[in-house]
């Protein structure tokens, strides 16, 4: 399968799929839900959040919007891969559609004092 920038692989039914949160999956959600992506991703960090199937199936489902799916069928798709693995899917998905964000995440979360060394000065010519 050629992947797509952002494309997320799994393997579910016996064949390889993948996870793409792309404009059109976002659009798709906000349409079903009536919140962006971005305000799902936030209300799912929350504690109250865990256990929030509708979301999440409704997330998997919109990235894998590709396949024509349902609803539904994208909750068998959870069921058969397991809920821990859809949700780490799903984060990684979330990570290659906002890359910018995961990498400034990622900087923020970095221990002090792993920062790049400066760059050393530069000699200055020798005057004539």
């Amino acid at each position: 399968m050629n992947l797509m920038r952002g494309a997320v692989p799994f393997e579910a039914e016996g064949r390889e799929r993948f996870l793409r949160l792309t404009t059109n999956a976002q659009v798709r959600y906000q349409e079903r839900a009536g919140e962006t992506l971005v305000d799902a991703i936030v209300a799912m960090q929350g504690e109250a959040s865990q256990g929030d199937m509708l979301r999440l199936r409704r997330l998997i489902w919109a990235g894998l919007g590709h396949e024509g799916l349902s609803e539904d069928a994208a909750g068998d798709l959870i069921d058969e891969i397991g809920l821990a693995e859809a949700s780490r899917l799903l984060g990684d998905a979330i990570r290659a559609a906002f890359p910018e964000a995961a990498r400034a995440e990622a900087e923020a979360e970095a221990p002090e004092g792993n920062a790049p060394a400066p760059a050393k000065p530069r000699a200055k010519p020798a005057a004539a």
